[in-house]
């Protein structure tokens, strides 16, 4: 419903002269990567009937429509399978990758919130877990980068299913589920830490031939990157692209490290003391989820090291640590008003991001 309400809200705000429009409309065709460009090759854009789907792309949205019609090509090689994979998958069956593009986001969002209602009701009583389950999908950067085409929902579905399934036995399930996180997000092999660590503790080794499965399913990304450009690790050094190499691993903790012995910081990244504050009080709930589950914590320290150290937009780490589960099982309350009130917070912050995102203003 906040989805519905939202998209009419905004639908109508970008009709204000009686037309829709989003200035993604006139942005996107310069974000088709200049080789496939130079080839004349287009991806068919949604049609008039159709153009209410452009309140569901933006930013990079695009590159995983070009990767879905047409295939890798460089700089994409950085915007990892999973994704664009379930968008062509779809799209060869209903004959349209935009709305597909928009189902596979839906779907697999919505598909979250029910699996980490799932999860969570291990960890605390049905009651806690729904509000729990209601603060997360209506954080404001969980509710816009699962509603936007990005990659996020299917990332965050497949990360809750692999440890939901893990923690009821079902191994197969929960290692072709790490897999699949593996390759949308290649920190999603991180979920492979708190099960190494349990099978360890419990000795029951032989169950460690699971992990091989999501191991085995980067390889062959890596594989198909040597075969499509002879570098295997051809996302790497398209993130440099992205990013400008020269600013590549220059992350938020040096930047912190650099400006307290030196100093002075990177020239073009200074720090906003907001995301210093807000990057915080992550660091604060991440620590909290030792007393919700050890194995898990494990899982959530070591992917937010990873992105401390390793993200150069570093307001893109708020939307990166929303997606770090664990942080929303240590919400555990029976005070319905404050959750109301959380909610009653978050849902229109959701809509000024959305609208930001549209306009386009990088959120992250």
């Amino acid at each position: 419903m906040i989805r519905v309400v939202g998209a009419a809200y905004l639908f109508h705000l970008f009709s204000a002269d009686g037309r829709f429009h989003t200035p993604w409309m006139d942005a996107n065709p310069n974000l088709i990567p200049m080789d496939i460009k130079s080839n004349l090759i287009r991806i068919p854009l949604p049609s008039t009937s159709t153009d209410w789907l452009w309140l569901f792309n933006a930013f990079d949205s695009i590159h995983f429509q070009i990767i879905a019609t047409l295939g890798y090509e460089h700089p994409n090689y950085a915007y990892l399978p999973g994704y664009p994979a379930l968008i062509r998958l779809v799209g060869m069956v209903i004959g349209n990758y935009w709305m597909s593009g928009f189902l596979v986001t839906q779907v697999f969002a919505l598909a979250s919130i029910v699996m980490f209602q799932l999860l969570a009701e291990q960890y605390m009583p049905a009651r806690e877990a729904l509000y729990a389950t209601l603060v997360m999908s209506t954080f404001p950067y969980f509710s816009v980068f699962t509603t936007l085409g990005y990659s996020e929902s299917v990332f965050l579905f497949s990360i809750l299913s692999a440890w939901y399934f893990y923690k009821n036995g079902r191994m197969t399930t929960s290692s072709l589920l790490a897999g699949l996180a593996s390759v949308t997000r290649i920190y999603g092999f991180a979920i492979v830490l708190p099960m190494f660590l349990d099978i360890v503790k419990k000795r029951r080794y032989r169950k460690l031939i699971y992990i091989t499965i999501p191991a085995a399913v980067i390889c062959s990304w890596l594989l198909y990157c040597y075969l499509s450009t002879g570098d295997p690790f051809a996302s790497w050094a398209d993130e440099k692209y992205w990013t400008h190499s020269d600013l590549f691993w220059f992350g938020f903790v040096q930047i912190i490290f650099s400006q307290i012995f030196r100093g002075v910081g990177c020239s073009n990244c200074a720090l906003d003391p907001a995301i210093l504050v807000s990057v915080g009080l992550f660091a604060f709930l991440i620590v909290k989820t030792w007393q919700v589950d050890r194995f898990l914590w494990s899982y959530a320290v070591a992917l937010f090291g990873l992105l401390v150290f390793t993200a150069t937009n570093h307001l893109s780490l708020l939307r990166y640590a929303t997606f770090i589960f664990p942080i929303w099982l240590i919400l555990k309350t029976r005070n319905s008003v404050a959750v109301g009130v959380c909610i009653a917070f978050f849902i229109p912050m959701t809509f000024l991001l959305w609208l930001y995102a549209l306009t386009p203003v990088l959120i992250g």
